[in-house]
């Protein structure tokens, strides 16, 4: 936060949707990290993992600083979407339609946490660090398209709303 106040003041403010892709970066971040923490430590897959005797799951217990590491970035990345994106929905929704736009927004929020069954599915038959790989390219892939969306929405966010053209009455025409 300290970072996008000092570009504000110095005039380069980051707009809203560059936020938004930023916080999927630190969301991928996150994810990356567990890859390769569980790639080194050789996690075995759910399955394979609940075949293993109990002193060699002992072995595979992951300390308190990846859980420190690990919530902090997904924190911060939650942090730059959602309220940013409640937001950013508002602004850009017509007077109207705000409503049901932000309803929308929190929609499409409660239908990614019902998509959360897929982690386990995965987790069960691969290896944990593959579960982690796909969550960090879903990542990737919506931060690519959120910053390939970025000049357009900034675009649209910035431009001046047309001036409205006076509706002639009858009293106009009249001579």
């Amino acid at each position: 936060m300290l970072l996008f106040s000092s570009f504000s003041r110095r005039g380069r403010e980051i707009s809203t949707p560059r936020k938004i892709a930023i916080g999927m970066g630190l969301a991928a971040l996150a994810y990356l990290f567990l890859t390769l923490y569980s790639t080194i430590q050789a996690y075995p897959s759910g399955d394979e993992f609940r075949a293993m005797a109990a002193t060699a799951k002992e072995g595979l217990k992951a300390g308190p600083w990846v859980l420190i590491v690990l919530y902090f970035f997904l924190t911060v990345a939650e942090l730059f979407i959602s309220p940013l994106g409640l937001s950013f929905v508002s602004k850009v929704a017509p007077k109207h339609m705000q409503g049901l736009c932000q309803g929308l927004w929190l929609g499409a929020t409660a239908i990614g946490n019902l998509m959360l069954w897929v982690g386990p599915l995965m987790y069960n038959k691969w290896s944990i660090s593959y579960a982690w790989g796909v969550f960090c390219i879903v990542c990737i892939i919506s931060m690519s398209v959120m910053f390939g969306m970025v000049k357009w929405l900034e675009r649209v966010t910035t431009e001046e709303p047309a001036p409205a053209t006076p509706i002639e009455t009858k009293e106009d025409n009249v001579i």
